[in-house]
């Protein structure tokens, strides 16, 4: 393995101990989203290690074996307006925060990692200018394009200083579903501290991890997500950033996520109870104790096991097996329970991922349509946390005699 496509860190990104320990140890797993065309289908594509640490020092979970951006963003497709619900749940989230954290008037919206736009044209309204942040050069072209300004490139310290010049401090910072993203939490969040105005405030809205570890859900660690938050974790890394926390929600979205929202260190807002009531819960529930993590990791590996067996079963009976979905959390499902051997191919709605082939196992995938033009017995539904629209989609599959299986949260065989 060449050193520049991975790093190794032993010490914590936020409060520099070195007391960590690996919690969970995953299957080895290419870049999950690295989905290839046929003319790449013979051309080998390297695995790396997918583990979990913790700091047992502030409670940070992290993935010690951080593989470079060069790497896991080569051919990075994701738009968020694919995501089932999330235009909806963006627009209520920019509606609370217009209202009861935003400063009064001559409003800048900065989101970062801004991807399409979805998140800001849920906040362009009168009197409100907003910017976005893209790394990704053919996302932030398309979201220039539907109207959405947006800069591409990271967001560093040139970048917000080139903001401040241009279009001065932001009234509120948003970070959606990337700030697990970053590599450099510190610098990341000190220089959004600085792009605020004084009564400014920043908003993450990013995976929580123990309400996704209540659901056995193991496969949102990938390794494009460096981090897996606790408010409490949060909490400590805004302090150290010149921040604060003033509130926190949890919300159900892609198994469980945490809204925080933070100020300027000394600014008039009170912490909130229900922020208050969520970090008293966190301690409760241990999320800073390893032995929370491993019977965590022994559980998973309990459902792996299970989920192999029946898969041996209905493929020994002589069921024809396929994917339901394809993607990120997909891959990191299928390589950790070794479900390549069972699959004759995938199937997924987003036109992006149809025509091309896996990660590493190189599985074909189709569209949905190709369910009831082959027919297969049984479908594993790889994009469990989807299951309930999946299953309601395809009654016409369950009536003529076919069975899904749903390996997570826990495993179950639905037909008739």
């Amino acid at each position: 393995m060449n050193s520049e496509d991975m790093r190794c860190d032993s010490h914590c990104q936020i409060c520099q101990s070195d007391d960590i320990v690996t919690v969970l140890k995953l299957a080895d797993t290419p870049p999950e989203d690295q989905f290839v065309s046929k003319d790449r289908f013979d051309v080998a594509q390297p695995c790396f290690p997918l583990e979990q640490a913790l700091c047992q020092n502030c409670g940070y979970v992290f993935l010690p074996h951080i593989l470079s951006p060069k790497i896991s963003y080569q051919t990075y497709t994701y738009e968020t307006s694919v995501t089932l619900g999330l235009t909806n749940q963006y627009q209520s989230y920019a509606d609370d925060v217009l209202e009861n954290h935003a400063p009064a008037e001559d409003l800048l919206v900065v989101d970062l990692g801004s991807n399409d736009g979805t998140m800001l044209r849920a906040f362009k309204r009168d009197g409100v200018k907003v910017l976005g942040v893209e790394p990704a050069s053919q996302i932030a072209q398309k979201a220039n394009g539907s109207g959405i300004p947006t800069i591409n490139d990271f967001f560093s310290r040139s970048t917000c200083k080139q903001i401040i010049e241009d279009h001065g401090k932001a009234s509120v910072v948003t970070a959606n579903y990337m700030f697990a993203n970053i590599d450099g939490l510190l610098a990341f969040t000190e220089n959004v501290a600085n792009l605020l105005c004084d009564d400014g405030v920043f908003v993450v809205l990013t995976g929580y991890h123990p309400e996704q570890m209540k659901i056995n859900m193991f496969d949102y660690i990938y390794h494009e997500h460096f981090s897996y938050f606790t408010v409490a974790v949060l909490n400590t890394l805004f302090e150290k950033s010149g921040l604060e926390l003033i509130d926190a929600i949890a919300l159900q979205a892609k198994g469980g996520s945490i809204r925080v929202t933070a100020q300027k260190k000394g600014q008039k807002r009170q912490a909130s109870s229900r922020l208050l009531d969520i970090l008293k819960e966190e301690y409760n529930q241990k999320m800073h104790d390893a032995e929370t993590y491993f019977m965590y990791s022994k559980n998973i590996n309990k459902l792996r096991e299970e989920c192999r067996k029946l898969c041996k079963e209905l493929k020994d009976s002589g069921a024809r097996i396929i994917g339901y979905g394809a993607s990120h959390s997909t891959t990191t499902l299928v390589y950790h329970f070794g479900l390549a051997e069972f699959l004759e191919y995938q199937i997924d709605d987003n036109p992006v991922k149809q025509g091309m082939y896996s990660p590493g196992h190189h599985i074909p995938v189709f569209s949905t349509d190709k369910l009831y033009q082959d027919k297969p017995e049984v479908v594993i539904v790889l994009a469990w946390n989807y299951a309930k629209p999946i299953i309601d989609k395809h009654t016409q599959f369950i009536q003529r005699g076919g069975r899904f299986i749903l390996p997570l949260p826990a495993l179950e065989l639905v037909g008739l």
